[in-house]
């Protein structure tokens, strides 16, 4: 019989966590699940670690890759091999309360329009201690929790435009979500970012459900793959094929997102979503990392060049908003 909840756990030279990981899993207070480990070919301990566990318990399912597919196809395999009504994703350096799957799986069945159920974010160093919040704001560390606003009858169209604005959610990326769903979806494609726009389309389905009570502990730590700035080392990170760094992570963001807008015209009509896109590629930002990726066309010396200075102006800008943020109690000014 199928498991009603399948976990993907892809994992690439993770024998510093991902035993961890595991065992969080396994602790789960809600026992029909498979555990799907998908091995991009490691070359440090992981195969021996995940082959103990095995042993351990028949519910998991041990997949080892013949070479490294990338990032992106290795989520991909996990998601293709699962068999369960739910599934999630679970990246080998987090762990989670161990009422999350139960929870989260309930709230799934009580709500048919919902396709992603999701908890808190707490983040954890590389010791598993957690790394305090000051006040409601979020520590330095290199992802940020999203929470999302009740979605009860909201509009797909506002979903979208919602999810586009949002640039990604850790909480929701590895929540529980419905697999009839999620296999309408184009899953991860072989392009950093690309799983912001597996977001919008997943809002384009459905709403997501924040479940009050369970946990998703992030670990923020040197090598995990946010902390790559060099725009070839993410490239290569989701797929290995990419040969030079003249890399289109935001051009093929908003591609996907115009992609993912005509789709589903029959959910949201186009002038709800194409022009919400329009604006949102012509903000300041965004527009300088277009020019950024074409300039990397013909000189990606100059790009990385260029885009360090951009990068120092940025932070120094977001450095004096957050500081005079903090002298209106958090709220900011009222402009």
């Amino acid at each position: 019989m199928s498991p009603r909840v399948s976990v993907g756990l892809p994992v690439y030279n993770g024998e510093n966590f991902v035993a961890e990981a595991i065992q969080s899993i396994l602790n789960q207070d809600f026992e029909d699940f498979e555990l799907i480990i998908t091995d991009n070919a490691s070359t440090d301990e992981t195969e021996e670690i995940c082959r103990r566990f095995t042993v351990r318990d028949h519910r998991i399912r041990y997949v080892r890759n013949d070479h490294n597919l990338g990032a992106a196809t290795n989520y991909n395999r996990a998601f293709d091999l699962s068999l369960g009504e739910f599934f999630k994703w679970s990246a080998h350096d987090d762990f989670l309360s161990q009422n999350f799957l139960r929870e989260a799986v309930r709230v799934l069945e009580q709500d048919p329009e919902a396709v992603i159920a999701y908890g808190k974010l707490e983040y954890v160093d590389e010791n598993s201690e957690l790394i305090p919040r000051v006040g409601d704001r979020d520590p330095n560390v290199s992802v940020r929790e999203r929470i999302f606003p009740d979605m009860t009858d909201m509009a797909a169209s506002k979903r979208f435009r919602m999810l586009v604005d949002a640039g990604g959610s850790d909480n929701a990326m590895f929540g529980i979500m419905r697999r009839s769903a999620l296999a309408k979806t184009s899953l991860h494609r072989k392009y950093y970012m690309s799983d912001r726009a597996l977001l919008v389309e997943m809002a384009m389905l459905g709403k997501f459900v924040r479940v009050p009570g369970i946990v998703l502990y992030n670990r923020d730590h040197p090598g995990r793959s946010t902390k790559l700035d060099n725009k070839l080392a993410r490239s290569v990170w989701i797929n290995p094929a990419i040969r030079n760094d003249r890399c289109f992570e935001h051009w093929s963001l908003l591609l996907h997102q115009i992609e993912i807008a005509y789709h589903y015209r029959g959910r949201a009509p186009l002038h709800s979503t194409l022009f919400y896109l329009a604006c949102w590629a012509c903000r300041p930002f965004r527009i300088g990392c277009y020019i950024l990726e074409m300039i990397g066309v013909v000189s990606p010396s100059m790009r990385r060049v260029l885009g360090r200075k951009a990068w120092i102006i940025v932070n120094a800008v977001r450095g004096r908003v957050e500081d005079h943020t903090a002298k209106f109690g958090g709220q900011g000014p009222a402009y």
